[in-house]
């Protein structure tokens, strides 16, 4: 602080600098006016001249600092002339004949970047509250999906436990053939679905895929099983395959409003094993005959699926099973299957793991399918739900067959 005798007079100090008595002000240097922007003569030997650059919080606080505190410096906030507030700091010294030497060094610049700091401070305090809020919300929000998904898996599964269990078949109640199967789903809850039952005299059998996956699709391929089921029971013999098929189409019509389809492979093999079929938009049956010189057949009807096409009319075909043929009803997730290399299963295998041989029995050809689409894919992985069920006729059984010049119904059947 430059004071009088100094080799640089305040006067000519650059910091704002004023001679003051206890109630006014004698003389201050151009910095000082330069600083509050107030003229000279409202100033200096004005008693009132605190008013103009205090407010009475700052004014009180100034004259205690400066007048009777020992301290040597205070930070008041003053006002300018345009009332600009700025913000100093205030250095005192004492002066002969109760007088003071005052030197203001202007703040206000490191005060508002103070404050800046300050408010990016605050902001960035609040700015981590909320996130930790946001975090906590995500948490609770992720514990809640979690719950769901348990819920949900939960509810999956028990739905997955009463399809299989809807689904399960005891091959070892039907009397005059043998027969196995195999039934998986890709996901819990699968489209595919099957139906048999032997009465005296004729046994019925059907497989089908609903379009599609998840639950609609199984609740569709479950009310397709009942229909079918209710209709070997009330219609036997009463209707033939094609006319059952014309049914059930109108049925689940009712149901799916055309929106989802069933393709379906139903037979019906009587005591003489004559076998009627129907297939609707699936796969063919396969016939493989005893005789171990004669290719694979593939039997269809080639019409529509069930469930998209009201009034559709189903026709039937039939062919005369022999002693030791075995056929295979299956849905398309079979022969679907590719290995790496994108090649298909070769159907001359397929033929030759079905062929009636003495030592096995239906349920060695499924478990021979399947090893052997596992081994082709290179994965137990099934990429769409599998049904499959193989029917033998015994070898011993005795029946009355029908001549072959007798059989008016058309044979479809492919030679592979």
């Amino acid at each position: 602080m430059d004071a009088p005798g100094s080799t640089i007079h305040w006067e000519q100090s650059p910091v704002p600098q004023l001679v003051m008595t206890e109630k006014q002000v004698l003389a201050a240097n151009d910095a000082f006016f330069a600083l509050i922007g107030h003229d000279p003569e409202v100033i200096i030997d004005r008693e009132d001249w605190h008013d103009r650059v205090f407010d009475i919080k700052n004014k009180i606080k100034f004259f205690r600092y400066v007048v009777e505190s020992r301290r040597p410096s205070v930070h008041v906030e003053i006002q300018t002339a345009r009332k600009h507030a700025r913000y100093v700091r205030v250095e005192r010294r004492i002066l002969p004949d109760e007088q003071f030497l005052v030197a203001l060094t202007d703040l206000t610049a490191l005060k508002e970047e103070a404050h800046a700091l300050q408010a990016g401070y605050d902001e960035f305090i609040n700015l981590t509250i909320e996130l930790e809020k946001a975090k906590s919300a995500i948490e609770d929000q992720n514990a809640l999906l979690e719950k769901q998904k348990s819920t949900l898996e939960n509810e999956l599964s028990l739905a997955h436990k009463v399809q299989t269990q809807l689904f399960a078949q005891d091959f070892q109640r039907f009397n005059y053939l043998r027969m196995a199967g195999f039934y998986e789903t890709m996901a819990d809850l699968g489209g595919d679905m099957w139906e048999f039952g032997e009465t005296r005299d004729e046994f019925l059998g059907v497989i089908g895929d609903v379009m599609g996956h998840g639950v609609a699709a199984s609740l569709i391929s479950i009310a397709a099983k009942t229909i079918f089921k209710s209709r070997f029971q009330n219609d036997g013999k009463k209707k033939n395959l094609g006319q059952i098929c014309n049914d059930v189409n109108e049925e689940l019509l009712e149901i799916t409003r055309g929106n989802y389809y069933v393709t379906i492979c139903l037979v019906r093999i009587d005591r003489n094993y004559r076998m009627e079929y129907v297939t609707g938009g699936h796969p063919p049956l396969y016939l493989v005959r005893a005789d171990s010189d004669a290719p694979g057949e593939q039997l269809f009807t080639p019409q529509p699926m069930l469930g998209i096409f009201p009034g559709q009319k189903y026709r039937h075909d039939s062919i005369q099973l022999l002693p030791g043929d075995r056929v295979l009803m299956y849905t398309d997730c079979l022969l679907e299957t590719f290995d790496t290399g994108g090649n298909q299963l070769q159907l001359d295998e397929i033929t030759n793991l079905i062929r009636f041989r003495p030592e096995t029995v239906p349920q060695d050809v499924i478990d021979a399918l399947l090893n052997y689409r596992r081994s082709f894919a290179a994965s137990a992985h099934l990429p769409d739900d599998l049904a499959m069920a193989c029917l033998e006729v015994p070898i011993n059984q005795q029946y009355n067959i029908e001549p072959p010049a007798m059989v008016d119904d058309a044979v479809h059947q492919n030679n592979l």
